[in-house]
């Protein structure tokens, strides 16, 4: 059944897929602990958005340990390793940063132990996103201790900055490093093991009411911008009218924010600002999301735009963003879709569930802007993300491994 191939390891002629998973399935079930270990580690090490050096260096750290071909930085932070160097180009993402811990008196334990209890492991970042990387690289030891990793490229990609203005900073990382042109990618993120085919996109609208600033005792002498601001607010509130996709569902519209631009608590403000908070569904740009918005506010000389954002990374460079984030979707047919559900059917004898995130990823920038199939998969119950309970169980993490290495043997053994 075996022969000898490179450096005198034993590989699986491509003939079944079952072959492929027990081989992975066995090695990975040995490297439990190890796996879990890491995790644990990677979890001690705080990584809050544009703080992720250390946790950087532990991760490029850890793929060199584990056999990885190369592994290199980008000018922004991002750290990605490569695995084999076939024709096919699959591309893994997952976010090394997290939200805050908030107070830690509303934790029943340490968010930066790792801590381990009845099979499951808890901490900041533990299911957001930590979980998914860790399996990204031991899903890639086993590929290489294996000898499995002679027909494609496999990029795992530990990306900064995904919480504050997702897939930004992985779009940075296609232009400064034109070497990464992947076929097909995964974005690792919680999904409870289904396989996700995309989600609804995301922008941050900011509406600017003009007034007159005037010491409230002569309000006669300016212009309320705030008394004007009401009525566009509840119009917005009440809006309704917004577009549906079957599969991604109804677009959304929230007033999340109004600032008030004034000196003092005894002035009538200038200006005031309001902020939107737009879920887009399929098909939806940002400039109907402008156009939509602009009739109502136009007519009390408002005006709307989308919010840009400029923050410098732990590295110092300063990425300019935009706060509108595609949505996106490949049909159930794809190619890697179906890719997907030959590798959760192989592993775990059983048909995955096929559906959708409720949330936004790094998908916006792979398939939302630069086209690129994709899908998702990860362990944990995304109800658990940036919770005082972010935990992720042990045997979703192992399976989420397996699921990881056994992928690209699917696409690449139709």
């Amino acid at each position: 059944m075996y022969k000898k191939q490179r450096n005198g390891k034993e590989v699986v002629p491509v003939t079944d897929l079952r072959v492929f998973a027990e081989k992975i399935g066995d090695y990975l079930e040995k490297e439990q602990d190890h796996l879990v270990q890491f995790l644990r580690d990677f979890i001690a090490i705080p990584s809050e958005t544009y703080n992720e050096r250390e946790a950087a260096n532990f991760f490029a750290d850890k793929m060199r340990a584990n056999g990885f071909d190369e592994v290199k930085q980008d000018r922004i932070g991002n750290v990605f390793g490569r695995i084999g160097s076939g024709k096919t180009v699959i591309l893994y993402d997952a976010h090394m940063d997290t939200v805050e811990a908030g107070e830690l008196s509303a934790w029943r334990f340490d968010p930066f132990k790792g801590k381990l209890e009845n099979g499951i492991v808890y901490g900041r970042g533990a299911v957001d996103d930590k979980g998914c990387l860790a399996a990204f690289v031991y899903a890639g030891k086993a590929l290489k201790e294996l000898g499995l990793d002679q027909d494609f490229t496999l990029y795992v990609v530990g990306a900064i900055a995904e919480e504050d203005v997702e897939g930004s900073a992985l779009e940075d990382l296609m232009e400064s490093e034109p070497q990464i042109k992947p076929d097909y990618v995964l974005i690792g993120e919680s999904s409870e093991m289904r396989i996700t085919r995309g989600h609804k996109g995301r922008a941050l609208l900011q509406i600017n009411v003009p007034g007159k600033a005037a010491h409230a005792s002569a309000a006669h002498l300016g212009e309320n911008s705030l008394i004007k601001a009401i009525p566009v607010i509840q119009l917005l509130d009440a809006w309704k009218d917004l577009p549906e996709d079957p599969f991604l569902g109804k677009g959304t519209l929230e007033v999340t924010k109004v600032a008030c631009k004034t000196p003092s608590l005894n002035t009538i403000p200038g200006e005031t600002v309001i902020y939107i908070d737009r879920r887009t569904t399929a098909g939806e740009t940002k400039e109907d999301l402008l156009n939509e918005v602009r009739p109502l506010v136009e007519k009390i000389g408002a005006t709307v735009k989308i919010v840009e954002v400029e923050n410098p990374s732990y590295t110092g460079y300063v990425k300019h963003a935009e706060e509108f984030f595609p949505s996106w979707v490949i049909p159930e047919d794809h190619e890697l879709v179906q890719a997907g559900a030959r590798s959760f059917k192989t592993l775990f004898d059983k048909d995955p569930i096929i559906g959708k995130w409720n949330f936004s990823t790094d998908g916006t920038q792979t398939c939302g802007r630069a086209g690129i199939p994709t899908i998702g998969f990860g362990p944990g119950n995304g109800a658990f993300c940036h919770s005082t309970d972010d935990q992720v169980p042990i045997s979703e993490l192992v399976d989420a491994a397996k699921f990881y290495a056994l992928l690209p043997l699917a696409i690449t053994n139709k």
